[in-house]
């Protein structure tokens, strides 16, 4: 057998790597990223947008209360509000504060709307006692996407308050109609 030098083996070492590499074969750079997921900031507007307004809609759902001023349907005069994804402020994400009746055991309440973001896959973040159950309290949860989520039970009122995902999508930029 034949003995290389050793820079004939690393001349040889290196163009078979190369020829893997222009062939697709050897390593593969996205194999720690799931194809079909997008990253951060490349969904569509409307997907975020859909996103956002099921989130709301699903809290809503499970809060225990009432949403008076709260439509589903009503996708009309939505302004994003500028996020970053890259670089400060280079893309937009979408808020909403909405306000909702009274809930008699906020305690309760916070532990319900834990368990059901916990089951949906969602990280909790802080939750707030304030010691007194006329007070009430808070809890925030983040999608894998980066989605905020709040939720603030109190006797006199509570409040739901939801910011999207960000997005560098152009059309996010425009109100909804």
């Amino acid at each position: 057998m034949m003995m290389l030098k050793p820079a004939y083996r690393v001349w040889l070492v290196s163009m078979m790597m190369g020829s893997l590499l222009m062939t697709g074969c050897g390593v593969d750079p996205t194999k720690d990223r799931q194809l079909d997921e997008p990253g951060p900031g490349e969904r569509s507007a409307s997907e975020v947008f859909t996103d956002f307004l099921d989130a709301v809609e699903d809290t809503v759902q499970h809060s225990g209360t009432t949403w008076p001023g709260w439509d589903r349907q009503d996708t009309a005069d939505y302004v994003s509000e500028p996020c970053g994804v890259n670089a400060r402020a280079d893309g937009r994400s979408y808020e909403r504060q909405i306000k909702g009746g009274p809930i008699d055991d906020p305690q309760a309440a916070i532990e319900n709307m834990k368990a059901h973001w916990v089951e949906k896959g969602y990280k909790i973040g802080n939750t707030f006692d304030n010691g007194d159950p006329a007070t009430g309290g808070q809890i925030n949860a983040y999608t894998s996407r980066g989605m905020l989520l709040q939720f603030s039970p109190t006797p006199r009122g509570s409040l739901i308050n939801v910011i999207g995902e960000c997005t560098l999508d152009p059309a996010a930029r425009q109100k909804t109609t």
